[in-house]
């Protein structure tokens, strides 16, 4: 599966990435995937497959059998051959660093504590946490427009509330967790109307139409959202600082941009917090589900980290000799990171 390299002018990272073997939204095998970052010239891969799931409510329309229970034992079983299989090319990839994660599933206080759970169950092969927020009360929000609709009428169909209560709950997910990188920081943006959508500057309040006063159109002040209100962004602000305590990290995630967002995760509103509050501590990610998402949409993501963020370099985890499976974070400078072959 796998060719025999240098490691000389590999400089390219991933923190974060599935296969259609182990995801049913995903394409293609898991050995294939890491195939192609090998062969693109990353330095480090991190595999970093779902968490299962305990509840039927949290299966997505391609998990659904009609056999509930057997579909939860099935992810279940799934996770378990995951992780083997991750352990196995963590230790037979030659040229390339492969190291072993799972994405945790926050979709309620349940699954947190299962997250924990698993993390202990599987500690002697699974290295790290990607921490994540997909759900708010329940209720997926970077699944289609009208589950991010059904959430921000769950919060009463107020914008600043549903800002608000979803960086609560990515709070909660931190101080349970306290994963070593934390996922897609904003992702409760994705869905966010880009056309007849307005919004009450006051309250939060939205509206399909304009209502006069007070109401802006979401396209004037999207790109600042998470700012906009203090009430969120003090939110940000107390989870940066936060996740700095314990020293994670925060990945750029390129699937912003493959997504069609103006920016990768976080967008700059946020990652402009991160340098101010938790020491620019940022990891590059592809979320990859698939062989042709594999460095998707890095050079996009190098103009922002270097043009807009203005970053000297990025951090990455690697393997640190005081166990079997720990990590340090270790830090590459951006003239680094362009001299990698991935750009050639």
């Amino acid at each position: 599966m796998c060719r025999r390299t240098s490691q000389r002018n590999l400089r390219m990272f991933s923190h974060h990435s599935h296969s259609g073997e182990y995801v049913a939204h995903g394409a293609d095998t898991l050995e294939a995937v890491v195939a192609e970052a090998l062969r693109q010239g990353f330095h480090t891969y991190c595999l970093t497959e779902h968490m299962p799931r305990l509840d039927e409510a949290y299966l997505y329309p391609e998990e659904r059998s009609g056999a509930a229970a057997r579909d939860l034992r099935g992810l279940a079983e799934l996770f378990g051959r995951y992780v083997e299989h991750a352990a196995r090319l963590r230790q037979h990839v030659d040229g390339m660093a492969v190291l072993v994660g799972m994405e945790a599933e926050a979709c309620d206080r349940q699954h947190v504590a299962y997250a924990k759970r698993l993390l202990q169950d599987f500690g002697s092969h699974v290295q790290f946490c990607v921490g994540s927020v997909h759900h708010v009360y329940g209720i997926p929000i970077d699944f289609s427009q009208t589950l991010w609709d059904s959430a921000l009428q769950q919060a009463g169909g107020n914008l600043k509330r549903l800002l608000a209560d979803y960086f609560d709950w990515q709070y909660y997910m931190l101080r349970e967790l306290q994963p070593e990188v934390v996922g897609h920081f904003d992702l409760i943006r994705l869905y966010l109307p880009r056309d007849r959508f307005w919004v009450e500057l006051g309250t939060g309040a939205v509206s399909d139409t304009y209502l006069g006063g007070n109401w802006t159109h979401i396209a004037l002040v999207s790109a600042r959202i998470v700012s906009l209100w203090e009430d969120v962004q003090s939110r940000v602000v107390r989870n940066l600082e936060y996740i700095a305590s314990y020293g994670g990290l925060v990945e750029i995630n390129s699937a912003g941009l493959r997504k069609g967002l103006a920016d990768p995760y976080p967008h700059r509103d946020v990652a402009l917090l991160v340098k101010r509050y938790a020491g620019a501590r940022f990891v590059l990610s592809d979320d990859a589900h698939s062989v042709s998402q594999v460095g998707t949409e890095y050079v996009r993501t190098l103009e922002y980290v270097e043009n807009v963020l203005q970053l000297e370099g990025l951090f990455y985890l690697a393997e640190a000799s005081s166990g079997p499976t720990a990590l340090e974070a270790k830090y590459m400078s951006l003239q680094e990171i362009k001299e990698s072959r991935f750009w050639k």
